[in-house]
């Protein structure tokens, strides 16, 4: 069931009070975790009935005998399945950010503080099963969850399922929980942009402030920010230190990203562009800077700044 059409359900109030959002962690204690029979369950109820309709009709010890014994496997049934899920610890774990269209992955850690064994934990988004896990006792595990994008900015998938039909099938425990969980998603490139080239600043003169990357010049420590493509894997290994390639040679002039030199047909085309330039720079490894009507944001190269451009255009 998707989540639009199960808040629709009456009972879905009384639910909702339970289910957060919290921020980033929560445990499930016993007003939060749900049981219900699942069709397999409905059948063996049914057949509990006619078993012990029969006793009754004709007097068989033995019939009640078997029926007050499937009753008892029923009850355990139902308490260890509700015990598989009530008590897990859940935190959220690491969504990285996206571009439109593509599927973000959300990370959920299940915490299992107790000594029981859990087993069989799925987790459920928009009413598709999405993975499934066993947590041993006093350990963590981690499950996921898929956001398919349908716009830009920071968005917030909100509530998910986490259930359970473990040990016999006949039960299903289930909570909806919304851990507060978040990501961005960038603006989609645009296929028909061709790469940006700037050949002289504004005076007209090239431009020698960006890095090259003609020819290798030494080693030295990796910095946050660098380029990973520059890590020199084979000197990291020696070390168990990263260290990163330097070049030197002709230098690649700094590019300007600038919202009013873009032709667009609408604002959304205009950051489809955008980012497209900013992708076909960070990939030539050329220093570009953005211009936003709000914002200016200094030529640089660099995963961080890669992404911060990148963020400036989502949340634009």
């Amino acid at each position: 069931m998707r989540i639009a059409e199960f808040s629709k359900k009456p009972y879905f109030k009384f639910i909702e009070k339970r289910s957060g959002p919290f921020d980033g962690s929560v445990t499930l204690t016993s007003d939060r975790v749900y049981i219900v029979p699942t069709k397999a369950g409905l059948v063996f109820s049914l057949l509990l009935l006619v078993l012990l309709i029969g006793s009754i009709n004709y007097e068989k010890s033995l019939g009640f005998v078997l029926t007050f014994l499937l009753v008892g496997i029923g009850n355990v049934c139902l308490l260890a399945t509700w015990r598989n899920l009530a008590g897990l610890n859940l935190t959220a774990g690491n969504a990285a950010p996206g571009f439109l269209g593509e599927t973000i992955d959300f990370d959920v850690r299940l915490n299992n503080r107790n000594p029981i064994q859990r087993y069989a934990i799925a987790i459920s988004y928009d009413g598709n099963e999405c993975d499934v896990a066993d947590c041993r006792s006093n350990s963590n595990q981690q499950v996921t969850f898929q956001y398919k994008t349908k716009r830009r900015g920071l968005i917030k998938p909100g509530r998910f399922k986490l259930h359970t039909e473990f040990p016999s099938g006949l039960f299903i425990a289930w909570t909806w929980i919304d851990l507060g969980m978040s990501s961005i998603v960038y603006p989609q490139a645009d296929k028909n942009t061709k790469t940006l080239y700037s050949q002289n600043n504004k005076s007209g003169e090239m431009d020698n402030q960006g890095k090259s990357y003609d020819n290798f010049s030494h080693l030295r420590k990796y910095q946050r920010g660098d380029v990973v493509s520059h890590i020199s894997w084979k000197a990291s290994a020696k070390t168990d230190e990263l260290y990163t390639k330097e070049f030197q040679g002709a230098r690649l002039e700094t590019l300007w990203i600038d919202w009013f030199d873009i032709d667009a047909k609408n604002d959304e085309h205009r950051l489809s562009i955008m980012t497209a330039y900013i992708i076909n720079a960070e990939n030539r490894h050329q220093p570009y800077g953005l211009k936003l009507p709000d914002k200016t944001i200094p030529p640089n190269t660099g995963n961080k700044h890669y992404h911060r451009c990148l963020t400036a255009l989502a949340l634009f």
